[in-house]
This record gives C-alpha cells, structure tokens and sequence, in this order.
C-alpha cells in the first residue's frame, strides 16, 4: 500500500504547475498517463504526433472518440467533445471542422473500438479519395 502514496507523488511531481485551460487539464487527468504529457505514447499507445497524419481520412473522426481510453473517460459528452477539439487542435494545427459537438460523442462513444491499434492502421493506409 505504501508504493500507491509514492506513485501519485512522483507523478504529481511530473505535472506542469498549472493547467492553462479545463481541456488540457481532462488531457492530463484522462490522457496523458498512456499517450503522455507531450502526446508522444509507448510502444503499445499510439503517438498524438501522429494525429496529422490521419486527419482527414475516412474513418479518422469516429475512430478518436471511439478509441477506448476516449470513448470510456470518466467526462461527460460535452467535456469529452471540447478535449477532442482541443486535441485534435493542439496535435494537427487546425481545428476539426465540424466542431465535436456533445450529440455526436454522445452517438459514437457508445460503441468503442475493440481494438484500436488494428483500427488505427487500416485508418493510417487507407487511400483518400
């Protein structure tokens, strides 16, 4: 039991002093303890660098919210929407057009994506019409 006091200590230790708005705190709360502080993810968690690379194909928009870690975070729909805004803004440069909107998390997040690696490849060779 001693070692969970020590492992929030260490990671609080890690955080920047202050978040500079609630997205990029639900990031660091929801999603930076698997993909990062900086998005760069693991060996098994996929880079948030690579979001770029994926915008715009088909696919791309319903696969971020429904990978498991979005689709199964503890936020509600709206909060979840304004993170992807956020995320999606912060890792490709542009905002997603359309906007999340709180309807649409609310649709796709009820069906997540079983395995989201495999999902992410056929997204990432997938060619753009």
């Amino acid at each position: 039991m001693r070692a969970l006091p020590l492992t929030v200590g260490l990671l609080l230790l890690a955080l920047p002093a202050r978040a500079d708005s609630y997205e990029e705190h639900d990031y660091i709360l929801n999603c930076s303890g698997c993909h990062r502080m900086d998005g760069r993810g693991s060996r098994t968690v996929p880079s948030l660098l690579d979001m770029a690379e994926l915008r715009g194909k088909p696919g791309t928009r319903e696969y971020w919210v429904q990978v498991p870690g979005a689709a199964q975070a503890p936020l509600t729909d709206a909060r979840l929407a304004a993170l992807l805004n956020w995320l999606v803004k912060r890792f490709t440069g542009q905002s997603p057009n359309p906007a999340y909107t709180d309807e649409e998390v609310r649709r796709l997040r009820r069906t997540p994506t079983r395995d989201p690696l495999a999902a992410r490849a056929k997204i990432r060779d997938a060619k753009v019409r």
